[in-house]
């Protein structure tokens, strides 16, 4: 799995932002959506509903009436039981309305995204050009890699004075690492350069296969023991086999530029003692 995907936060969002599009589709023009009931003056859109059943069976929102209606009759029984709470005053737990603000963040985030990927539409030309800058000079080299994360660096010293002590990596990775790779030993896959943070990539690209950085690596995730295990010669696909992939490459750069841009001109205060 590349490193990118598994160390930047940024990307996994935009990526669950930009992945459920069958969703995201569905949950636009709402206000233009044929209504299917009216609930004491409350009504479900078609759109609504649409969206509804997708959640429940993974997109799919194509069923034969009797299906439609069961899942309308459970909605319609939602909305009885929120009227009657909102009747009598019933105020949602902490819990509960921290799931009604980030159900709206996640909505109107979806909506920017979707929005912004539609305006800036990926053209062919472009994609050809970013192929040929990907892949005109002949396959990347691919890494295979093991990493061990952690948020302090003496913390990434002591564990690389026990690995040269002894201690193998992968079990190293399993106690210590603070990323999902931990549960393999640390492992990351095969990666090329390209699909890694630019600190991490310059000091895979150091090491020969076998070597272990002797200095923590520093990116904004954290500090990182790396292990260089083997690399090969890739292959050059397609243009067609990649150009989907490639165009969603360069609609996530857009956006975590916009992203980046917007957190340069926000005001972040971090209270928690934790947080940086």
């Amino acid at each position: 799995m590349p490193i990118k995907r598994i160390l930047n936060p940024m990307n996994l969002l935009i990526a669950g932002l930009l992945g459920t599009m069958t969703t995201v589709a569905i949950a636009q023009d709402s206000s233009e959506s044929p209504v299917v009931a009216e609930i004491n003056g409350e009504v479900i859109t078609q759109t609504e509903l649409n969206q509804l059943i997708a959640q429940q069976t993974g997109g799919g929102t194509d069923l034969p009436p009797v299906q439609r209606q069961r899942f309308l009759d459970e909605t319609i029984n939602l909305i009885l039981l929120a009227q009657a709470g909102e009747a009598e005053s019933v105020e949602p737990t902490p819990e509960a309305q921290a799931q009604l603000t980030n159900s709206r963040r996640q909505a109107l985030a979806q909506a920017f995204v979707r929005s912004f990927a539609q305006m800036d539409q990926i053209s062919d030309d472009a994609l050809r050009a970013r192929y040929e800058e990907d892949y005109g000079a002949g396959a990347p080299l691919e890494y295979s890699a093991r990493h061990i994360l952690v948020s302090e660096r003496g913390l990434a010293e002591e564990i690389i004075e026990l690995i040269e002590g002894g201690e193998t990596f992968a079990e190293m990775a399993s106690q210590h690492s603070q990323d999902g790779s931990a549960e393999d030993g640390g492992d990351l896959g095969w990666f090329t350069r390209g699909d890694m943070v630019a600190s991490f990539a310059d000091a895979v690209v150091a090491l020969e296969p076998g070597e272990m950085t002797t200095e923590p690596v520093e990116t904004r995730f954290g500090w990182h023991v790396i292990q260089l295990d083997d690399t090969r010669e890739g292959s050059v696909p397609a243009f067609e086999a990649v150009s989907q992939q490639l165009a969603m490459t360069m609609v996530n750069e857009r956006i975590e530029a916009r992203l980046d841009s917007l957190r340069e001109s926000a005001d972040i205060d971090y209270r928690a003692d934790w947080a940086q």
